[in-house]
Formats: structure tokens, sequence, C-alpha cells
């Protein structure tokens, strides 16, 4: 257990307390919530008796309230006795972080680049380049030369951390979320196994109560959720690298893979020879003018049919002919709803009638 990160949890639960409007906070009350808060996270590694000790919760507050450690939170006392912020807006993750803590933050990152070079982790070394060029750049107070693509203000992910505590736990979830078939808000129980982002947006895969086979929540459609006092069932289990061996993306349909054989066309094939479209991709055959001909094996999705839409008119589905077909329907419909640009040509073609050659005269009665 980090002594960093364990701090870091008492500073987030104690921000969590003071914005808690409801109900007036001692320093013995959030002592409990950070117990609380730790023995929850890290279970029988601190042990039963485990709790924080008043010098801590007090070094916490005085560290809160640093510009410079800490936060610059404004955290007052009242009645000599309830702590809470003087803004009530406030919150610790909506201001700048101080210099020693990005300082620690860096040491994080830096141990966590030693082991990026590792096969095993080879997914950390893009993620903790980045990582490390946003701290270096606010530390330093210059401007940042990587820049990975980030959707604003995303919605749903206010929801992960509750979705990632019910996974690991499994605790089963009221969710109301927003349906956009009946343009309502409705209410399932779920009980999530699985976080997959895809194409920049989130995914809880899991079981909805009353229906058979995966089913999968994008947390941006989440608007409110509650803990279910339904008990998660033992028989309930996930095997993520069955569920997403054939398909492309998160939507898996019943059915069996099919092999699809696919043309791309010589601008985009060195490209997809290195970024195959799923990783059963083959080369089946090399044009002479540098086409290249490709197959997979997978259950054709909706996202299979959007990346073959992504990259027209460099792609074409050869075989078979019916997902070849269903592949061109997208595109169809897209032109049949395009204006007709050819008659919108001709008509800003035609020559303007000149205005000192027409019959009526501009000057005639003057």
């Amino acid at each position: 257990m980090s002594n960093f990160s364990n701090a870091v949890l008492r500073h987030k639960t104690i921000d969590a307390c003071l914005r808690d409007t409801s109900r007036k906070y001692t320093l013995l009350d959030l002592i409990n919530a950070c117990t609380a808060a730790i023995k929850e996270k890290y279970g029988s590694k601190v042990g039963a008796k485990y709790k924080v000790s008043v010098r801590s919760l007090q070094l916490d507050i005085q560290i809160m309230r640093d510009k410079h450690k800490g936060y610059g939170a404004p955290i007052i006392v009242y009645e000599h006795k309830y702590y809470k912020y003087k803004d009530p807006n406030y919150s610790i993750e909506k201001s700048r972080l101080g210099k020693e803590a990005l300082n620690q933050v860096a040491e994080l990152i830096a141990n966590l680049n030693q082991y990026s070079s590792f096969r095993e982790l080879a997914k950390l070394k893009n993620i903790s380049q980045i990582l490390e060029e946003e701290i270096t750049s606010k530390l330093h107070r210059r401007d940042s030369v990587i820049e990975n693509e980030e959707r604003k203000d995303p919605l749903g992910l206010e929801y992960f951390d509750t979705i990632y505590d019910a996974i690991t736990n499994r605790k089963a979830l009221c969710i109301g979320y927003f349906s956009s078939r009946s343009n309502n808000i409705m209410s399932i129980i779920f009980y999530p196994f699985y976080l997959k982002e895809y194409k920049g947006r989130w995914y809880a895969l899991g079981y909805k109560d009353g229906l058979n086979g995966v089913y999968k929540l994008p947390l941006d459609r989440i608007r409110d959720y509650s803990y279910s006092i339904l008990p998660f069932p033992s028989e309930y289990s996930f095997n993520p690298d069955e569920y997403f061996r054939d398909i492309i993306g998160v939507t898996k349909l019943s059915g069996e893979p099919r092999e699809i054989r696919y043309l791309v066309k010589n601008r985009l094939a060195p490209f997809i020879k290195k970024n195959p479209l799923h990783h059963s991709q083959k080369i089946a055959y090399l044009h002479e003018n540098g086409d290249m001909e490709f197959t997979i094996k997978i259950i054709p999705n909706r996202e299979f049919y959007n990346l073959i839409f992504d990259y027209q008119p460099h792609i074409q589905v050869i075989s078979p002919r019916e997902i070849g077909l269903q592949a061109n329907e997208r595109v169809l419909e897209v032109v049949s709803q395009l204006p007709d640009y050819t008659l919108v040509k001709q008509k800003d073609e035609t020559p303007q009638a000149d205005l000192w050659d027409n019959g009526d005269n501009l000057f005639s009665n003057l």
C-alpha cells in the first residue's frame, strides 16, 4: 500500500465529506470515513484493527489547505468543532495540484516507465510517456509536446469508478439509463463483469436481470445508479478472451464466425497490413499494382460494417456476397441522401444576365 496513494484516498474521502452539506463532520467523523474508505479498498491488507490516526488526519487537512503542497482547499472550522468548505461548490478535483504533489506523481510515473519495457506490460509504454509529458509540462510551465485524442467532458465517466468497484467486489447495480429506442430513461438490474473502451467510448459488459447472454451498456447512457439488495449470482462468469475472440468492437451477435475476404487498394494496403482489422487477418493475394486481398474470420457486427464504411472507397468486401451487399448498404444510403450536386453546379454556372444589357433599363425612370 503506497503512502502516497493512501494519502490521496484520504484527501478524496475528506473532500467528499466536506462537499456533503446534508450533515456536519467533526474530526472523528472524518477519521472514521477515511478509515472505512481504506479498509474498503485494501481489505485484509490493513487488518481489522486499522484506524487512521488523529495526527494523520490533521496533517491531511493542513496539506489540503496548502497551495504549494496540496490544493489550496478553503477548509474552515465552524462552531469550534465542525469542518466544511467556505465555498460549497469547491472540490479538490477541480483545483490545481501543488508542485510537491506533481513531483510525487512524476515519481510514480518514472517507476511505471521502468516496467513498460517488459513485453508483458508493453501497453504501458505510450500511456506512461503521455503521462510523463503531461506532468513535466505542468511542473516546468511549458506547452506539452504530446497530445492524445480525448473527448472533452465525456458523458458517463463519472460512473467509471462505481462500475469498477461493482466488478471487483461483485455488487449488483440498479442502473437508470437513457434508451435511444424509447427516448426515455429505463431502469435495469445489472451485474457488471468487464469494462472496455472502443473508439473513445467506454462500455460496461455484464448480465441484465431477466435477459440471457452478455449485455453491453455504454457508460454515456447511464443517468443514475444505486446498489441493489440482490446478491451477485455465484454462477455468473465472463471470459473476455472467449467473448472478444471472434468480433470487432463490443457487440457479439449469435452465429458462427464467417471467413470474410476483402480487397484493399494500394494506397491503404500497407496501413491495413500493419494495422489489421482483426487479429485473424491473413494476406490472401497480392496484386501487381499493390492492391492486397485479406481474409478475417469473425462474426460480422455493426462495428465491422462501420469500420468498412470508414475506409471507403479504399476497401471492398469480396465475399461472402451477402456480407458485401450489407457493407455497401450504408454507402448507398448515404449517397441516396446527398443533394444532386450536378444540378447545383449547373445552376451556379448559369451566366447572370448583364444588368446593362437586359430589357429593363435601371435608369429609365430617372
